[in-house]
């Protein structure tokens, strides 16, 4: 249901055992939850890194998103873009519900800039990426009429001209072909032609199609929204009877399928064209009849209160996502249907409305907040509930949804996607009073991006948009976190056992476990384990071999990109000298999150030696009889068969994806419990589950109780007085029961237990046949997280049995990292538990071969290829796995060809490279040379020269391969019959020690430092080298009274202290006689404006003036033009704005002076100053320098 306004586990370490290092996993994954991530093992998708990259942020919500080539198109709500960085309110650009910005930098495109008048909801490109479609509430689009859909034109960023239909109804639905726009929402005409929610246009002309599927409203008996009180909580037994009787046939997401060759819409409707299709269905692209999409018959989603909220495509497969607010709906998740019929895939039966989904390189993106996806073996719900807002799941099915928890979600047995460990965090957000975070999610094979109304991404602001980087080019930083104390405590003789909490990682479930002793820089344990957030509990390790005396033990935890995390330090005191145990050790290695070696000898304690769950010795319990383990000491404990048991002491939530493991040995003929889970510590409980007993005969039963009774028993009996081995395990493809190393029995349907918080109980508890107390001996009884294998099981019967460990064969596991038609295949993740592997032999599937833990190989032929690895370990054992790499061969580049227009208007030129072209992809980059050291990039820009003449103009365009071509042509440009030129100058030569001379206007004279003046070709440099320092020039040549001056300004260096002040004079009467427009640029980035009047010393008629909307960061290059007219009575104005956008239509300053001594003619000039206050060096640059006469 969406949220609105209204046991741990312990973890083990492997130890050193008679000094040699044994290395193993330590942490928590069940194989529900996928071992998949920055850092997957091998056939598990590599998930894009949890680093939030700086992206462009909004001041409202972003509903949509398309990405076309390398430009992310965000549509929404809001009014203002901001540099990634930037406080709220600061560095604003204007963006009026519609902005562009570079996948690979997060920047905005500045040479974008739309304007609608009113909220987008959708954005789709076409086929070929030259247009986009954009859809909303808006009437208007760049100011001309466009009722609720417009397209533009993504080479130029210009409002197409002959696409216009005219929309009556909120657009928020659209999917292109070349031809055709499909759109949806809530419409009901276009034009003056009725339409029902849908309607299709001509591309060419926005003309009408007559495509009129007709979507249907439902029952409305299956709301049951309740009212609420004052604090927002519902009030039980209430019926918001007025909301629950609003039907809807809303269309809420269209996408196509088989290039276009049918459409699949979404959203609130029950039937479309009156045949049944619940929340989704498929549509003929020519005629709109109803085509069959089987999903909707096991989706409830519709109405008022539930829809399928999105629908994303990556051609064979449709994903869709669900909301359910007091609805009829079941769907809250996310599901994947075939392009072809719609069958089900797959069911992401998570709680938590979804709003979008993007699949990329195997894994399925999505925003939602999800609180549980314990269905689809993920995180269960959490008290207090926690809410993650961007998950990823496996896009291929990896089991079965279990029993369902909720009322209104029921796909049990269905097929479900693995919950992938990828948890950045995002704080929700308020704008929409949704108090959501993302609303749209999509990407390409390098990056996903995020749009909504989030305020920040890992706990640092980044509002409303931010992306994320697949690995090879992601910064990788972000490391594990961990929590708790480290403590240590004795555990019997030489035996002292570590403890801590468990570590998270928001993007890599693998992380490596260190523990150090007494300082040593080598580990005395290090192991490499798998979990996620919600299993981080308490976890341990047992220094068995450890010298009698006081010892301090260090624990870090890291990823697999060293980013390392100091967990803590604590120290404990040893008597006596322990003894490597190899069958504890075999234990640990294989994920034991508990284990009771149950080898006391006295007291009432039973130590957990892979985790903190002690358990209370009660009864009749006998300690110190002999053990199972052949060539161990160590005892057993005996149980006397009416009284005897171990509980654990501190309740938690039981495991559904688990395995269980004892040796007992008895003679009963009364059955009797060896060990399950129930709710109470001592006595009897009233809920018991995840058992394993004897009946009266000596069978060995395991059974869990996920709403019925799922059991298994051995055919033989075992109660014939010798040492048995058993084993129960609980995962996604179902259970089994082990009995002396071998299957006994297996059941599909036994996938998750009851979800009870309870205790383990070893001896005695309720049971289903038999007596409820044990009579003989139990042994090792250990608790795993995970499913224990076959040859696992087979290893600890034999070692417990023999004493002797059968080698085990080495696990192969490889990452394929792809970059056209070249795979670098890194198997460094590949393992042998016993050994170490000694040979790597690779199988490209293209009849080629290699070898060596890394490789790199080059495909002739674009196609998918199965690539095999094959390890061998020091013992000849070998291992073998198998993954599909899709590799793009692509042809040699043809270079592109670069072509301009050029339309001079005075000194104005105007160029056009849209004529320019690429013969095998597109175009990236349009890079101008103006011939008098200014440049400029975009398709289409324009110039302005200081002066008149023949200028060589030179267009550069890059294509998508990084091949260029470059085209020069010499354009003309004359000084306009209007205003007289007096001054001007493009710095284009090289002085120092002063500005030389200027192309008009004579020499310039420095007024102060002069050796801190210098020109270098296209740019005058004024040094502030110094606090308190002054530099400047004026050009003695021009004498008016009426002048329009025009630079441009650029500063070396951010501000400091109060600023970085530069002077550009209009009028100089005499030495300190002069009219200056002073621009002061702040540390934060404000840009301020004063008239500085010289005249008996400095004053600023008038005060200074902040320009509102303005901000200057590094590399910004700000416009200013100040204008001097009048005697007698002189005004000054003073413009400053970000050069590339347009010129205030009004000056921001405005003063008028009438001091006697400046009212005549006087020269212009420009000057520099860095306050007192300034700690940083830093320099001025001119651009361009004009002056001309005003009337």
């Amino acid at each position: 249901m969406g949220e609105r306004s209204s046991a741990a586990l312990g973890r083990v370490l492997a130890a050193v055992v008679s000094g040699l290092l044994v290395t193993a996993g330590l942490g928590l994954t069940p194989p529900t939850a996928a071992r998949a991530d920055t850092a997957p093992a091998t056939g598990a998708p590599t998930t894009v890194s949890a680093d939030a990259l700086p992206t462009v942020q909004i001041d409202g919500v972003v509903w949509s998103q398309v990405v076309v080539g390398n430009t992310v198109y965000a549509a929404g709500s809001f009014t203002r873009a901001r540099p990634a960085g930037a406080a709220p309110g600061t560095r604003e650009t204007v963006r009026n519900n519609l902005l562009a910005y570079d996948i690979r930098t997060g920047e905005l495109l500045t040479s974008f800039a739309p304007d609608l008048n009113a909220q987008a909801l959708a954005v789709a490109a076409s086929p070929d990426g030259s247009r986009l479609y954009v859809g909303g509430d808006f009437t208007r689009a760049d100011g001309q009429v466009r009722n609720r859909i417009a397209a533009y034109d993504t080479r130029t960023g210009a409002l197409v001209a002959g696409f216009a239909p005219s929309v009556n109804g909120q657009v928020r639905a659209l999917a292109a072909t070349d031809g055709t726009v499909y759109l949806g929402g809530s419409l009901t005409a276009v034009g003056s032609v009725s339409r029902t929610r849908l309607a299709a246009v001509r591309a060419s002309d926005g003309g009408l199609l007559p495509w009129a599927p007709v979507p249907v409203a439902g029952p409305t008996d299956g709301n049951w929204l309740p009212l609420f009180d004052a604090a927002g909580k519902p009030i039980g037994g209430t019926s918001d009877t007025a909301r629950n009787a609003q039907a809807s046939n809303e269309v809420m997401a269209v996408v196509l399928t088989g290039n276009g060759a049918q459409v699949v819409v979404s959203g609130r409707f029950y039937a479309l064209n009156g045949t049944r299709a619940v929340g989704v269905g498929a549509l003929d692209p020519v005629t709109g009849v109803t085509r069959p999409f089987a999903v909707n018959g096991l989706i409830t989603n519709h109405g008022s209160n539930s829809a399928v909220w999105s629908l994303s495509t990556d051609g064979s497969t449709v994903y869709g996502t669900g909301y359910d607010y007091y609805g009829p709906g079941n769907l809250e998740g996310s599901f994947a249907a075939a392009a072809a019929g719609g069958a089900v895939r797959w069911i992401a039966d998570c709680r938590g409305d979804t709003y979008s989904s993007f699949a990329a390189n195997g894994a399925l993106y999505t925003a939602s907040h999800a609180h549980s996806c314990i269905n689809i073996g993920g995180f269960p719900e959490q008290d207090p509930q926690v809410w993650k807002r961007a998950t990823a799941v496996s896009l291929v099915a990896a089991g079965r949804v279990s029993t369902a928890t909720q009322r209104n979600g029921n796909f049990t047995g269905q097929p479900a996607p693995s919950l992938l460990p990828w948890f950045p965090s995002m704080a929700q957000g308020t704008y929409t009073r949704q108090f959501q975070a993302g609303w749209s999610v999509t990407g390409n094979d390098r990056y996903v991006v995020y749009g909504g109304e989030f305020p920040s991404v890992n706990g640092r602001a980044q509002q409303g948009l931010v992306r994320f980087a697949v690995p090879s080019i992601a910064p990788n930083r972000v490391g594990p976190t961990s929590g708790g104390a480290v403590t240590v405590t004795a555990v019997g003789d030489g035996a002292l056992r570590v403890a801590w909490q468990g570590a998270t990682d928001p993007d890599n479930a693998t992380l490596t476990y260190s523990v150090h002793r007494d300082g040593d820089s080598t580990p005395a344990a290090r192991s490499t384990r798998s979990s996620q957030w919600w299993q981080a509990g308490p976890m341990a390790w047992t220094d068995r071999a450890v010298p009698a005396g006081t010892h301090t033990y260090r624990v870090t935890v890291s990823d697999p990109f060293g980013n390392e995390t100091v967990v803590g330090t604590a120290s404990g005191t040893a008597s006596g000298t322990g003894r490597a145990r190899a069958y504890a050790d075999a234990v640990h290695a294989d994920g034991a999150t508990d284990h009771w070696p149950m080898g006391e000898r006295s007291g009432t304690t039973a130590f957990d030696h892979a985790g903190v769950s002690d358990a209370t010795v009660s009864g009749g319990t006998g300690l110190g009889w002999a053990g199972a383990l052949q060539g161990d000491s160590d005892p057993s404990m005996w149980f006397d068969g009416s009284s005897g048991y171990l509980s654990t002491r501190t309740p938690v939530r039981g495991p559904h994806t688990f395995s269980i493991e004892a040796w007992f040995e008895t003679r009963t003929t009364a059955g009797g419990k060896i060990m399950g889970f129930g709710d109470q510590r001592t006595g009897l409980s009233a809920n018991h589950d995840r058992q394993l007993w004897l009946d009266p005969a000596g069978r060995v039963h395991f059974a869990v109780w996920p709403g019925t009774a799922v059991e298994l028993a051995s055919p033989a009996s075992y109660n014939n007085g010798v040492w048995h081995h058993v084993v129960g395990t609980v995962g996604p493809a179902g259970m089994s029961l082990y009995v002396d190393g071998r299957l006994i029995g297996s059941r599909a349907d036994g996938t998750m237990a009851q979800e009870i918080t309870g205790y383990w109980r070893i001896g005695g508890d309720r049971s289903w046949s038999g007596s409820n107390w044990f009579n003989g001996r139990i042994d090792e009884v250990a608790v795993y997280p995970t499913v224990l294998t076959a040859d696992q099981v087979a290893r600890h019967q034999a070692l417990g049995s023999t004493g002797v460990a059968p080698n085990t064969p080495p696990t192969a596991a490889f990452t394929a990292a792809v970059q056209g038609a070249t795979v670098a295949l890194d198997a460094s993740r590949s393992a042998d538990p016993g050994g170490r592997i000694t040979a790597w032999a690779w199988d490209f599937g293209d009849g080629r071969t290699g070898s060596g833990q890394t490789v790199e190989h080059t495909y002739t032929a674009s196609g998918t290829y199965p690539v095999t690895l094959r390890v061998t370990d020091d013992a000849g054992a070998t291992g073998t796995t198998t993954r599909q790499v899709t590799v793009t061969v692509l042809p040699p580049n043809q270079l592109p060809q670069a072509a301009f227009t050029a339309a001079a208007a005075g000194l104005t030129l105007s160029v056009d490279g849209g004529a320019s072209a690429d013969p095998d992809g597109r175009l990236t980059a349009w890079a101008w040379d103006f011939g008098d050291g200014s440049t400029g990039t975009g398709t289409a820009t324009a110039h302005t020269y200081a002066g008149p003449g023949s200028y060589p103009v030179r267009l550069t365009v890059t294509d998508d391969r990084g091949g260029t071509a470059t085209t020069t042509r010499t354009v003309a440009v004359t000084a306009p019959a209007g205003p007289a030129v007096l001054a001007g100058d493009t710095f284009n030569r090289t002085v120092s020690g002063g500005l030389g001379t200027a192309d008009v206007g004579g020499d310039w004279t420095a007024t102060a430092g002069a050796a801190r003046l210098s020109v270098t070709p296209g740019t005058a440099r004024l040094d502030l080298p110094a606090a308190g320092a002054n530099t400047g020039a004026y050009l003695g040549g021009v004498s008016a009274s009426a002048v329009d001056v025009r630079t441009s300004v650029t500063l070396s260096s951010a501000p400091t202290g109060a600023g970085t002040y530069v002077y550009v004079t209009g009028r100089r009467v005499a030495t300190g006689q002069e009219y200056r427009v002073r621009v002061r640029v702040l540390p934060d980035g404000r840009v301020a404006l004063a008239l500085s009047r010289l005249a008996s010393g400095e004053t600023f008629p008038g005060g200074e003036v902040v320009v509102p909307g303005l901000t200057w960061s590094p590399g910004t290059v700000l416009g200013v033009r100040v204008r001097v007219s009048g005697t007698g009575t002189t005004q000054v104005t003073g413009a400053v704005w970000t050069e590339g956008q347009p010129e205030p239509a009004e000056p921001q300053l405005v003063r008028t002076d009438t001091t006697s001594a400046l009212q005549q003619p006087g020269s212009v000039g420009v000057a520099a100053h860095r306050p007192g206050t300034a700690t940083a060096a830093t320099a001025v640059g001119l651009g361009r320098f004009t002056v001309t006469a005003l009337d």
